[in-house]
């Protein structure tokens, strides 16, 4: 064999290795994935301890990169053992972090459109920092109820104003926008936080709080389906919505769901209750029981294809030729495509013959259906002692999947101007070695030179992909939705259960009402 056979077959062996390369790296990396469902798993099966021990000797939570998502999950963990101050020790630490990075995420958005996100930290969904701040109030008022000490009950609200504060300063950058800036849950948590500490003043704000719901619902929260049967035009009109007068807004944009109108009921009751009498809550010899129920697990967030033009293709005639006819990325119908078929990619304008190649975005597969539930309880000897529905306040399901769209929109022309001058360079270079083996040219060398030229651009293409993953990362044990129903009773023991409207039965366990004039708080998670 003449040596520049060898040196040619040698040259086509070196891109056949980083083809191999590439598909063994794209094989191993899973970007946390198999972490976050084992973990979901232990707390499903509230093996909380395994959970945590889970955490300690993973690598991917202990990397520095992860440390947010860490102190999220070791908190929500802490949390349902029922261990609240452990639990606000790891939540305040994140929030602390959360803003640490959110000061410096700013100055980061330039270097980020050169590289992956995945190997960036953590940072967070606005929602998800949100959140952070409700479990450091609902640990706090758990706590004031197992210690009676006043102290944890006014962290409580401390946590409440602080939460408030919060959503404050992100208003600013996402007025006129229907994304997510306000919260149902704080307005009505917050309100029975400050009636549970039962000053005056406190129930005045309460009150107002409730007013401030129904306006939250009518702005923010009919951008969600659970809400609002038209929240599609709610959401791609919400820019001109300011300029309709409210009936025309309603008329139009607004068809109330169960839902909606079963929280809009709950806010009346309360608004009523408050404006009537604000010395005494509830009857002379019943107790005011709050339950706040956390249902089931937040979706998941996974990897979804999305497709980004090669416009550059377009305005250079010979390497569009080149990518046509030796490297496939421009398929007719009837013609044989080596390297698209084995990339995926895909032809985004047939009639401008523009090649769109494929990159993950996040996304959040929420196909979890928000039922109507019913709570029932019954007392000592099993006789029911009430009916009641249980309002829905959060959809979490659907902020998260809100959120992920809204960042996904921005991460897409990012992305995609990063991913097209990598396939830029990567073109260029196949084009260059398939024109030094004498592509073009009749014989051997020519079919040697066209595949050596596209091995090189797969193993090229499959690297780049590698480095394009989704960033899937997430609070995995969030719930999915959170409840809040009132409820008067006498003190004693009671049972409680849940019913949906398809029959479905669960147990929320006993609960132990105390004689007590403000109102006493119950949560439970059930996934």
């Amino acid at each position: 064999m003449k040596p520049i056979k060898k040196l040619k077959l040698n040259q086509c062996w070196g891109q056949i290795l980083i083809l191999l390369s590439a598909i063994v790296l794209t094989s191993c990396s899973s970007g946390g994935i198999n972490d976050r469902n084992e973990l979901r798993n232990f707390y499903l099966t509230g093996s909380y301890d395994a959970g945590l021990q889970y955490i300690e000797k993973s690598k991917y939570y202990q990397d520095k990169n992860e440390r947010l998502l860490k102190l999220m999950e070791e908190g929500m963990l802490f949390h349902a053992k029922g261990d609240f101050e452990k639990s606000s020790l790891l939540l305040n630490d994140a929030r602390t972090l959360s803003a640490e990075l959110f000061t410096t995420s700013v100055s980061k958005k330039l270097e980020k459109t050169l590289f992956n996100d995945n190997f960036d930290i953590f940072y967070g969904e606005i929602y998800e920092r949100s959140m952070i701040n409700f479990y450091l109030s609902l640990n706090a008022i758990l706590q004031y109820q197992k210690s009676g000490n006043r102290a944890d009950l006014f962290k409580a609200r401390a946590e409440v104003l602080g939460w408030d504060s919060f959503l404050n300063s992100i208003k600013e950058d996402r007025l006129g926008k229907s994304i997510y800036k306000n919260d149902l849950l704080l307005k009505i948590y917050g309100a029975k936080i400050h009636e549970m500490v039962g000053t005056r003043e406190d129930k005045q704000i309460a009150l107002q709080l409730y007013k401030d719901a129904l306006d939250v619902i009518l702005k923010n929260y009919n951008t969600y389906p659970s809400f609002n049967l038209h929240f599609q035009d709610f959401k791609k009109d919400f820019e001109k919505l300011s300029s309709l007068n409210l009936n025309e807004m309603k008329k139009k944009y607004v068809a109330e769901t169960d839902h909606q109108k079963a929280i809009q009921d709950f806010l009346a009751q309360n608004i009523s209750r408050l404006t009537k009498n604000s010395k005494k809550v509830g009857k002379e010899d019943k107790t005011q029981v709050t339950l706040i129920l956390e249902k089931g697990m937040i979706s998941q967030k996974i990897a979804e294809k999305s497709f980004y033009g090669l416009e550059f293709l377009s305005k250079d005639p010979i390497l569009s030729l080149y990518a046509a006819q030796i490297l496939g990325l421009l398929p007719s119908p009837n013609s044989f495509n080596p390297g698209g078929a084995f990339l995926g990619i895909a032809v985004a304008n047939t009639t401008l013959k523009s090649v769109g190649v494929g990159f993950e975005l996040p996304k959040i597969v929420n196909n979890q259906p928000i039922q109507k539930y019913k709570l029932t309880v019954l007392d000592k000897d099993n006789k029911v002692v009430l009916s009641k529905d249980i309002p829905l306040i959060n959809p979490m399901g659907e902020i998260a999947e809100e959120a992920v769209f809204e960042s996904s929109a921005w991460t897409y022309g990012r992305v995609g101007f990063r991913l097209a001058a990598k396939h830029a360079t990567a073109i260029a270079a196949s084009f260059a070695t398939y024109k030094a083996l004498g592509g073009g040219r009749n014989g051997e060398n020519n079919f040697l030179a066209k595949n050596a030229a596209l091995i090189q651009y797969i193993g090229a293409a499959k690297l780049i992909e590698e480095s394009e993953k989704a960033d899937t990362r997430f609070w995995s044990t969030l719930p999915n939705e959170i409840r809040l129903v009132d409820i008067e009773l006498n003190p004693g023991i009671y049972h409680l259960e849940m019913s949906s409207e398809l029959n479905e039965k669960l147990s929320l366990g006993d609960i132990t009402v105390i004689a007590q004039e403000n109102p006493q708080l119950v949560n439970v998670r059930k996934n």
